[in-house]
């Protein structure tokens, strides 16, 4: 009989757990927030409150990588994008620099033309020939266009003209110019503040000489401007200058005085910058002999 009672019991045990609970979920009911088991609820979460926010603390950083990683693709072309447009607009700003610059030497070589005797002709450098042996330009103005051989080639702004070299031959639609630093290439000169004269002479390089000046002669010194050197008009018989006046040759780089020598020996730094030159201006002269 004691065997046959053990089943019985268990499900007398069982109906009243089921009794029992139904009783205590009714009350909890009817009372609200009142009963007994929202009181257990309450400190149920109380208890796992920090734990939640532990375990949010940990998972929140790994949710956050995989979704970075996830949107990667996406990041790398809105980066490569906006590396485009950011060359796109340092292009845009560059060749706007460009263009300002080239018209504010447009503009200045206008104001020049309109100030300088003789007329001139406006051309642009198409081919700069400059090399260790010759140093030549081609212009985009020939004969067509009243460029002929001697004619002096200058540059410059507001400040005055600077002197380039000569025309030493043409076609109808272009012409070549001898620069003022190629070997051998001659002009009378001026020191501004003596006034002392004497030619200054290429060298095939970027400085030019200045010859037959004396060697008593009073240059700058300290923090004193460099001499400047200008352009001179001359006419000996039928022998004239084919430089205008006051044109501005270069400044006075280095002197070396003092010795047995009767001159002193003046290096000369050219006031144009050749590797740079773009537009220039034909001074239309009337033919003579070599100055």
């Amino acid at each position: 009989m004691a065997a046959r009672s053990g089943p019985r019991n268990t499900r007398l045990l069982v109906v009243g757990l089921v009794v029992a609970s139904l009783a205590i979920i009714t009350v909890d009911y009817r009372q609200g927030d009142s009963g007994p088991l929202a009181e257990m609820g309450r400190a149920a979460r109380t208890f796992m409150a920090p734990l939640q926010e532990a375990v949010t603390n940990v998972t929140r950083p790994v949710g956050n990588f995989f979704s970075g990683v996830a949107h990667l693709p996406s990041l790398a072309q809105e980066n490569t994008d906006l590396k485009r447009e950011l060359a796109d607009a340092e292009a845009r700003i560059n060749a706007t620099s460009q263009i300002e610059a080239q018209n504010q030497e447009l503009v200045n070589l206008l104001n020049l033309k309109q100030s300088l005797q003789p007329s001139s002709v406006p051309a642009v450098v198409i081919s700069n020939g400059m090399s260790n042996l010759n140093y030549y330009i081609t212009i985009d103005r020939g004969s067509n266009d009243g460029v002929r051989t001697n004619d002096p080639v200058v540059t410059g702004d507001q400040e005055g003209a600077r002197l380039v070299g000569i025309v030493v031959s043409t076609t109808t639609n272009s012409a070549e110019v001898r620069l003022l630093i190629d070997e051998g290439f001659s002009v009378p000169g001026r020191l501004a503040t003596s006034g002392e004269t004497g030619l200054v002479i290429g060298n095939g390089d970027q400085d030019l000489s200045m010859q037959d000046i004396p060697a008593t002669t009073k240059f700058p010194a300290g923090d004193a401007a460099p001499e400047s050197i200008f352009t001179i008009s001359y006419s000996v018989g039928d022998l004239q200058s084919r430089f205008p006046p006051n044109i501005l040759i270069g400044t006075v780089s280095s002197v070396v005085q003092g010795g047995v020598e009767p001159d002193a020996t003046v290096s000369v730094r050219p006031a144009v910058d050749f590797s740079s030159l773009e537009d220039v201006l034909v001074l239309q002269t009337a033919d003579g002999g070599s100055g």
